[in-house]
């Protein structure tokens, strides 16, 4: 029968692995990104994916439920359990998102050619750096890593300035000419479902602070808001 530090450590190595497949999914958006073409086989593999995520999430909280059980954990313990669950629940959504959005990419191309430029040309730089913030907090999850979790808060606010800008570009594309409208309401949904994403990793690492250090910065965010 394994101990608590052995369960603990096997959740860990699983969760890990769910977050090399999202952290796959975002390689497989950024490459038609990039080029601004569809590729079939990429997203046969995001698929694929994507399985691997949802049979990661039943596992990781089935084991998780388990180990509470079997050595009611106190503290630290348990706050980890307790993020596990929750936080294997929004890699299962960025998987679901990330597949999305190549079905959004394949009817740019497709419906909207002549705005197939705005995925590389804006919704690329974007992507790239939410990827970024993405292994930033799986490398804070392998260190345990506070520093890193604090500064993917800050960039955070600089991916919002970089979407707002496109928001503005895009908008300014369908004013142009009515052939325009339906591309550029899908580049902008594109662009939102990354700001999605974004969103997703500060819940991640918002709960991964809280595990380190205790700090529950949702709370103090909330707290903060009510005095104002």
């Amino acid at each position: 029968m394994k101990t608590l530090n052995e369960s603990l450590k096997a959740l860990d190595e699983h969760y890990l692995e769910t977050l090399k497949y999202i952290n796959r999914n975002f390689d497989v958006n950024l490459e038609m990104l990039q080029t601004s073409k569809f590729n079939p086989t990429l997203y046969g593999e995001a698929k694929m994916i994507e399985d691997f995520i949802n049979a990661f999430e039943v596992k990781l909280k089935e084991d998780s439920i388990i180990t509470m059980a079997r050595f009611q954990p106190a503290a630290k313990n348990l706050r980890k359990l307790v993020m596990l669950i929750n936080s294997v629940r929004v890699l299962e959504r960025m998987g679901d998102l990330l597949k999305a959005n190549l079905s959004l990419i394949k009817d740019i191309e497709t419906k909207s050619p002549n705005l197939a430029h705005g995925m590389s040309e804006k919704v690329f730089p974007v992507a790239r750096k939410i990827k970024t913030l993405f292994e930033m907090y799986m490398d804070a999850f392998l260190n345990e890593d506070v520093t890193l979790l604090y500064n993917i808060l800050y960039l955070d606010e600089e991916i919002d300035g970089l979407v707002n800008k496109n928001t503005e570009y895009f908008l300014s594309k369908m004013k142009e000419t009515p052939d325009n409208v339906l591309g550029g309401s899908i580049l902008l949904l594109l662009d939102k479902k990354f700001e999605r994403l974004s969103d997703h990793i500060i819940h991640l690492a918002s709960d991964l602070i809280y595990i380190l250090n205790g700090e529950n910065t949702r709370k103090i965010e909330l707290e903060n808001m009510n005095k104002k």
